[in-house]
């Protein structure tokens, strides 16, 4: 029996051609207008049909809600009357096949809503639909221009229609606006926003920050278990017969290969072999000539620059219509022209007349840099993060662990980073950083290098000086002076001679890395010093209000940055970039800041800086006192140092407040100090102490303490910034957990009634302030214990038995880090006129602790920090120092039987 052919209702509209796909879009829209019956807020997009391709921020989903609440209709296809596409990227194929349809950003609809009207499409249009022979029109958007204005210009080249626009603009009474999204200055409301997302300079330093921050949560937050090294070690065997050279120190330093372009040519292979550059600027050539401008000012630059040939190279052979806009990474191809970073396009242009310029990929690079950090994180989490596509590792470890060779190893990263970035990189490896940072530059491109111990002296006898970190543009004019060029050079160089003409530690530090010799470590957690936010292009004003309001648009810009690391402030300095005297007012680049005269100030008041209105009102006053004109600045930059951890700094304070915690410390310690004598005397005034001997009983006499000039808190930032999620097959879940972000940990809040109000009334007004609100302590709460605490210190004491010391020493310190040790031990000295003994004591045996449990490189950061503010400090502070210091070589003595190199030379009667 045939299967019987089904009948078709004639009624659903699907027998018809393509009646199920006009269903089916029927259909669609009326589940939009069921859902759009949600509250209107406007009709703002009455008569906008938009429809979404591919991922976009905000999200489809959203943008569907947006049209829905402001009028307007969301396409889930392509139809005739849709009016505009939305997206943020497009593939090279839809673009070739891109209809007429306007391709729009999301920004359109979010900063259209946040006016309250609908904007000009054309300025945030993501690909137009000129072709190379047909450039487009650059025509200033003119908002709501009259009728006349629009028949006037009608038929008029572009030449004529700017001419006659600019010329209206003076005759006329009445001033038209005039936009345009190429040419905003720090006087449009938007400006701080565009200019940040399209700054890759901006972009290097966040990430490099971020990346650092994230150093240090991987390796707190790490469990120890490494997928990708255990895969490794796993595919090699037995390891027990490893290689001599994998029980030394092995440094690796990983740099992507011309980072921009790599991540750029993923997008686009037919490029690939091809010159190619990453610019902002499309053409080499700009419309305006501005030669007599142009050649002022590189006068100035030359001189001012001492007419050194590498500053008079970058502006040599540069006529005026030359583009200006710098290179900021090339290919090898282009390499080989003569092409180079920083190089301005004009200049570039005319050494390779081929050059193919790709524009910028933000999200790109953070995805790939997100890729390589988190394939290295399987492996180790000894990484001293240098920027987005930089490192230096530790790979001592893996080596030992599987077997492998330094080339086996290297091979094997290599290709695996390339596998899963889909961009190459070159390594390179030594006995330290400096060694393995010059290995990759003979790796480069797309190699590896190892520089073994042997040849180190050989190899280095050829590198020029310019390339050692460190030797700037003066140190090598003053090594000029002297016949030195090279490494070789100063290898055979008297040291003598060398730190005469540059001082004894910059002489020594030469010849050292002239040899290859770096005694710099590896710097796992690097501290975040200052925050801060500046801009030195598009900073033209015209009035003394448009100043104050880009101000005010800076200080939530850089008071938001330091919401996000989630710490504090106690300084701000104010840097303003003011035009020179002699210089144009109209700059060679276009809306650059030219040649100009830094300024800054600094505030002095030492309070917290508690919000923007409190950063924009610093600020001002800075400026005031500055009074530099407004139509003359050219950059303008807010910086905030003295960083400081709230939660931790606070709870410190709790714990000094609570006098049982006091006490209950102290006869601990006083047990536990029977047992800790200084060991052994040493002759003063030498500068790297073993056991120092400090004076007993020393009144202190000194009733003033000195206080460090210039210290700055360095705790290191956490970002709060979320990441991306990453390629499965590198990570386990347990890395990917390390990227999330990092909660605060707070010490155990102390009781109110426990607050000795002696100590409270002595602080400076903004904490007690804080503490008060922080405990909720009311007035009355205040006088009664305050009462209390007088009536308890009244009655005779009670003969206590002395306490049973415990297996493991009480101590406050026990689960903090060093880095939230720091701010509290800071605190400590700015309260206190002198130092307490017992304070001194309970913060050495936590040293001593360190010592105890080998860690002996947080000890030198630890000692190093002190000493560079206690070097400030009266005597009786250099006491707590060597007291410090003499309990703390007891426990080096205990676990290592010699001695840690402290620095204790002060120079003072202490001494």
């Amino acid at each position: 029996m045939g299967r019987r052919k089904k009948d078709f209702n004639t009624s659903d509209g699907f027998e018809e051609w393509g009646g199920y796909k006009k269903a089916k879009v029927s259909k669609l829209d009326e589940q939009f207008k069921d859902e759009s019956k949600i509250v209107k807020i406007s009709d703002i997009f009455q008569g906008v049909a938009i429809m979404v391709n591919g991922i976009t921020r905000p999200p489809a989903d959203e943008l569907k809600k947006l049209m829905a609440q402001h009028g307007g209709v969301y396409h889930m296809y392509q139809l005739s009357s849709t009016t505009h596409i939305i997206c943020s990227n497009l593939p090279t194929v839809k673009i070739r096949n891109m209809g007429t349809k306007p391709v729009v950003k999301p920004a359109w609809i979010t900063e259209s809503i946040s006016l309250g009207k609908i904007i000009d499409f054309r300025r945030y249009l993501l690909y137009t639909h000129q072709s190379i022979s047909q450039p487009r029109l650059d025509f200033k958007v003119i908002d709501k221009p009259s009728t006349s204005m629009n028949q006037s210009t009608t038929n008029i080249s572009p030449e004529k229609s700017t001419k006659i626009c600019v010329e209206s603009e003076v005759k006329s009474p009445k001033k038209i606006e005039v936009t345009s999204r190429s040419t905003k200055t720090a006087s449009d409301p938007n400006f701080l926003e565009e200019f940040y997302n399209n700054s890759r300079l901006h972009l290097i330093s966040t990430l490099g920050a971020e990346y650092k921050q994230l150093v240090c949560q991987i390796r707190d937050k790490h469990d120890g278990f490494f997928l990708g090294r255990k895969k490794l070690a796993a595919t090699r065997g037995n390891t027990t017969n490893m290689q001599q050279e994998n029980r030394e120190t092995v440094i690796m330093h990983i740099d992507m290969d011309c980072f921009f372009v790599s991540v750029g040519l993923k997008s686009r292979p037919d490029l690939i072999g091809k010159p190619v550059a990453i610019a902002h600027a499309r053409t080499a050539r700009t419309a305006n000539d501005n030669t007599e401008n142009r050649s002022l000012e590189f006068a100035m630059y030359e001189e001012r620059n001492g007419n050194i040939a590498a500053g008079a190279s970058r502006v040599a052979n540069l006529d005026g219509r030359a583009s200006m806009s710098e290179i900021a990474s090339c290919s090898y191809e282009a390499r080989k022209c003569g092409v180079k970073n920083g190089m301005f396009l004009g200049r570039a242009a005319q050494l390779c007349p081929d050059l193919i310029t790709l524009p910028y990929d933000f999200e790109g690079y953070k995805e790939v840099s997100n890729l390589l950090y988190q394939t290295i994180a399987s492996y180790t989490v000894d990484i001293e993060a240098v920027s987005c596509d930089e490192m230096y590792v530790d790979c001592t470890e893996i080596l030992r662990e599987t077997g492998l060779s330094v080339s086996e190893w290297a091979t094997h990263v290599r290709g695996e980073i390339t596998a899963i970035t889909g961009c190459p990189c070159s390594t390179g490896f030594g006995a330290n950083r400096l060694q393995a940072r010059l290995a990759t530059r003979k790796a480069k491109p797309n190699g590896q290098f190892h520089l073994k111990a042997d040849i180190v002296e050989d190899y280095m006898s050829d590198i020029p000086l310019s390339d050692l970190p460190g030797v700037g543009r003066a140190t090598l004019a003053k090594l000029a002076n002297l016949g030195l060029t090279t490494c070789g050079d100063v290898q055979i160089s008297s040291l003598k001679c060398l730190q005469s003409e540059l001082g004894a530690k910059v002489g020594e530090t030469l010849v050292d890395q002239a040899k290859g010799i770096d005694k710099k470590p590896l710097n796992y957690y690097q501290e975040r010093k200052s925050i801060s936010a500046e801009i030195n292009y598009g900073i033209r004003f015209k009035s003394l209000e448009e100043f104050w309001s880009f101000l005010q648009t800076l200080s939530h810009e850089v008071y938001n940055r330091l919401l996000d690391t989630g710490m504090r402030s106690r300084c701000l300095t104010l840097k303003l970039m003011v035009r020179a005297a002699t210089a144009p007012v109209e700059t060679a680049k276009f809306l650059g800041h030219g040649i100009c005269d830094n300024l800054s100030k600094t505030t002095s008041s030492n309070q917290i800086i508690g919000s923007a209105d409190v950063v924009f009102n610093e600020a001002k006053v800075l400026y005031e006192k500055l009074n530099a004109p407004f139509c003359d600045l050219r950059g303008v930059g807010i910086q905030l140092t003295k960083l400081e951890k709230p939660g931790n700094v606070d709870n410190a304070l709790g714990k000094f407040l609570v006098k049982k915690s006091e006490e209950a410390g102290r006869k601990i310690r006083d047990i536990s100090n029977e047992t800790t004598k200084p060991l052994v005397n040493i002759t003063k005034g030498n500068a790297h102490s073993k056991i120092v001997t400090k004076k007993d009983d020393k009144p202190n006499n000194t009733p003033k303490r000195g206080r460090p000039k210039g210290s700055k808190n360095m705790n290191k930032s956490i970002s709060n910034k979320g990441k991306k999620s990453l390629n499965k097959t590198v990570q386990n879940n347990t890395i990917n957990k390390l990227f999330e972000k990092k909660k605060n940990v707070f010490l155990p809040t102390p009781k109110k009634m426990d607050i000795d109000l002696n100590v409270l009334n002595e602080l400076p007004e903004d904490i007690r302030n804080q503490i008060i609100k922080e405990y909720e302590i009311t007035p009355l709460e205040l006088i009664q214990n305050n009462e209390k605490q007088k009536s308890t210190n009244n009655q005779p004491k009670r003969q206590e038995k002395p306490l049973k010391p415990k297996k493991e020493d009480y101590s406050p310190f026990s689960k903090l880090t060093w880095e939230e040790i720091r701010p509290i031990i800071k605190h400590w000295i700015e309260r206190e006129t002198v130092p307490d003994k017992s304070d001194t004591e309970m913060i050495a045996e936590h040293f001593k602790k360190l010592a105890l449990e080998r860690k002996i490189e947080t000890l030198t950061r630890v000692f190093n920090f002190l000493f560079r503010v206690f070097a400030s400090l009266d005597c009786p502070w250099h006491d707590a120092y060597f007291t410090m210091v003499n309990i703390t070589q007891g426990g080096m003595v205990a676990r290592y039987g010699n001695v840690l190199a402290i620095n204790t030379n002060f120079g003072c009667c202490c001494m």
